[in-house]
């Protein structure tokens, strides 16, 4: 069994635990995950949400959904981005700015890039590179997602 990663907000009023192994992370550089950020782009960390468990504050935890059917999670104490279960609980979205633990891989993908701040050059990191949502056989298979 892979090891538990923790994580918790900026007041650690909010934790929560992941027990399912870590799938990908990406970096989406949409307007929305930048202003969502308050950076040049979002880092999410993908998995099984039947292994995510809150641990402490789940009261503080609310909701925006950001355009129709992409929610958002915030602690309403610190406004820290707080984990998102898509797919009746099935898929885990983790900010992974809220990870206290290494989750043992690195970013797979840059995404949304056609959208990306014009402040901020995309790094030569060898990672691929899409203007927009990639495809869908370019993602790691989730558990729960049909196809």
């Amino acid at each position: 069994m892979a090891a538990t990663l923790h994580g918790s907000c900026l007041c650690r009023g909010v934790r929560f635990a992941l027990d399912s192994p870590p799938l990908f992370i990406n970096l989406c550089h949409c307007s929305l995950c930048r202003k969502l950020s308050g950076s040049a782009f979002g880092s999410f960390l993908h998995a099984d949400g039947l292994g995510f468990r809150w641990l402490e504050g789940q009261a503080l935890v609310r909701s925006y959904e950001s355009s129709p059917g992409n929610w958002r999670a915030f602690c309403t104490r610190c406004g820290s981005l707080m984990p998102v279960l898509e797919d009746e609980g099935r898929h885990a979205i983790v900010p992974a700015g809220s990870l206290d633990d290494d989750p043992g891989l690195r970013p797979l993908v840059h995404i949304h890039c056609a959208s990306k701040a014009p402040w901020y050059a995309l790094p030569e990191d060898g990672l691929p590179r899409f203007e927009a949502f990639p495809p869908p056989d370019f993602w790691p298979a989730t558990p729960g997602a049909e196809g």
